[in-house]
């Protein structure tokens, strides 16, 4: 069963209140039964795709091929001019093995690019999977290229349906003509991730990748409420782990859901935010927020809580580790979307409360450097957070 844990950076506060930083731990747990897994792989076949892009790309789906059970469902949709259901959605177990790579023999690049029509495709697919409730469902989405018709916030939209009915969307670009907001949004707003592939070997791995950690799925559309105390602000909501991305949170009352990515064993997850603990003239210990992940039909809770106190020695007592997970993941974050100057003036306000020696902010000076210097492929590496056990304090 999962478990979760809160910690904050600051465990006293002044009468007169602060903001302080907290973080949410989720531990998955293990499996106690094996995953159904409904893998729709949404490729582009543009005219831009010729040549080695296309041959691998049908290679990475014959690996797909080898890596599924009997009992998973799979559908496969390329996209160029229009969108084609090459494999409607079928048990794998009653697809033969050669009309499943005739199917893929038949990706063929030319036309334009409608990605739009592509994955509403591969939604319609996803929706009519008879793999159960319970099933893992995976939208792999490839492209090289641009959507003819459609921006980034008409995706978001379309993110957001294919989220709320379950799938999570790994979406990953190939080049250096495709739209970066495209990409990340797809990745973030269907709580999966996104990448960019240096070169057409990078595919195979891929989709291999992604359905593998499908089989390791301990709960699918876990979420984390957080119910906060009267005058209590939450704000900077992000997830740290497994892949740095902000939070659009939305609120009703004092009441909100952050949805996580679906529980993967061995996958440690973490939420960081900022909480803004209103003044009070008593001085005792208060519960800012009453925290509780869902996950599978199980929940677990804890709480985010300080104490209010005039003792000076006590309110000099600081976690730094929690402060520098938030930093981590703001810098992080920023250079995955390419926002350099934002970074580097994140690492200047952590360089001065934390000092230039400080590994964290070494670290994270590095990093952003090596995205200045660098492309695409180092502005996806850096969303990845260190785990706990190469936690830099």
């Amino acid at each position: 069963m999962a478990t979760i844990s809160t910690d904050v950076n600051r465990p006293y506060l002044p009468s007169d209140g602060a903001k302080i930083t907290a973080e949410i731990d989720v531990e998955p747990g293990e499996q106690d039964e094996s995953v159904r897994r409904h893998v729709a792989l949404c490729i582009d076949t543009s005219g831009s795709m010729g040549g080695a892009k296309i041959q691998q790309a049908r290679d990475g789906a014959a690996w797909v091929f080898g890596l599924l059970d009997d009992d998973d469902y799979v559908s496969l949709v390329g996209f160029d001019t229009d969108a084609t259901v090459h494999i409607p959605t079928t048990r794998w177990g009653r697809l033969e093995r050669d009309e499943a790579m005739d199917a893929v023999e038949d990706l063929t690049a030319g036309g334009g690019t409608d990605m739009f029509g592509g994955l509403a495709s591969a939604r319609e697919e996803l929706a009519s999977s008879r793999a159960g409730p319970d099933a893992v469902k995976r939208l792999l989405l490839l492209s090289d290229g641009k959507d003819n018709e459609h921006e980034p916030d008409d995706f978001e939209e379309l993110a957001r349906e294919i989220d709320n009915s379950g799938v999570r969307i790994q979406s990953a670009g190939i080049g250096e003509d495709y739209n970066e907001d495209t990409i990340r949004t797809l990745g973030t707003t269907a709580r999966g991730t996104w990448t960019h592939l240096e070169a057409p070997g990078d595919i195979e791995e891929f989709f291999g990748d992604a359905v593998e950690q499908a089989a390791s799925v301990v709960a699918p559309d876990a979420q984390v409420e957080l119910d906060v105390a009267p005058g209590v602000e939450v704000s900077e909501v992000y997830r740290a782990l497994p892949q740095a991305q902000e939070v659009d949170v939305e609120w009703e009352d004092n009441a909100a859901v952050v949805k996580l990515p679906d529980l993967t064993e061995r996958e440690h997850q973490r939420v960081v935010l900022k909480i803004h603990a209103p003044a009070r003239r008593e001085l005792e210990e208060v519960t800012l927020a009453d925290v509780t992940l869902s996950a599978r039909g199980d929940t677990a809770s804890d709480d985010v809580t300080v104490e209010y106190t005039d003792d000076n020695e006590k309110l000099a007592e600081h976690d730094e580790s929690v402060s520098i997970d938030h930093k981590q993941t703001v810098i992080r974050t920023e250079l995955g979307k390419g926002n350099v100057e934002a970074a580097e003036t994140q690492v200047e306000k952590m360089t001065v409360v934390h000092g230039e020696d400080t590994e964290a902010v070494q670290e994270a000076d590095r990093q952003t450097q090596i995205v200045k210097e660098g492309g695409r492929a180092e502005q996806s590496q850096a969303t990845q957070i260190v785990d706990d056990a190469d936690r830099l304090g």
